[in-house]
């Protein structure tokens, strides 16, 4: 009867097979390893961007110093600034992003029994999490876009020579290109956790 009692201890005490605990660490490293790429990418892409823009404020200072008007370097530092701001508070939302996805799959090892209740849950949670940032970046967005289309009216008001305005124009279709740009970024990457309206 010992032998008994040793064998039913192994048994209750050993692990038993879990299919939600296995798949669970099967998926969670690739997963991780997913959102950290997706992050890195469109890091790349907002640096290109921040690159880019820079590049062509730098063309507008310098097509500046052609023109018999002094050249409103404050504008130029506005646009940089606008730009750099625009891009760290990207990442900044990208970074928080990939925490939350972390910290989400830290608790799937823990929470294996119950995963699908946890899975919903998170799911929800990250969803609106999601949503809460598109909008608030869409907001950004469009108060930068407000900012940048009152202060280049006001420089055309400013600069009223006909060559000062069509560069002042020519920043302006940019800046509107950029955020544009931003905001299509923000729609692509957004679209598989925003929830689809039902038409």
């Amino acid at each position: 009867m010992p032998n008994t009692s040793k064998s039913s201890k192994k048994t209750s005490s050993a692990k038993e097979f879990n299919p939600a605990r296995e798949a669970a660490a099967t998926l969670t490293p690739i997963y991780l390893k997913g959102v950290q790429r997706a992050a890195d990418l469109q890091k790349k892409s907002l640096d290109v961007a921040a690159e880019q823009a820079s590049d062509w404020i730098a063309v507008y200072k310098k097509a500046f110093g052609y023109f018999p008007v002094a050249a409103p370097t404050f504008f130029f530092d506005l646009a940089e600034q606008v730009v750099e701001g625009v891009v760290d508070t990207q990442k900044n939302v990208i970074d928080l992003f990939v925490e939350q996805s972390e910290a989400v799959a830290s608790t799937v090892d823990e929470r294996a029994e119950a995963y699908n209740k946890v899975a919903e849950g998170v799911a929800a949670a990250v969803q609106a999490a999601v949503v809460r940032s598109v909008e608030a970046q869409q907001k950004a967005l469009s108060f930068a876009a407000e900012q940048s289309s009152a202060f280049y009216k006001n420089a055309k008001n400013q600069f009223g020579v006909e060559p000062v305005a069509a560069v002042v124009d020519t920043v302006e279709h940019g800046t509107k290109a950029i955020l544009e740009t931003q905001r299509l970024l923000i729609d692509v990457a957004s679209k598989p956790f925003v929830p689809v309206a039902n038409a």
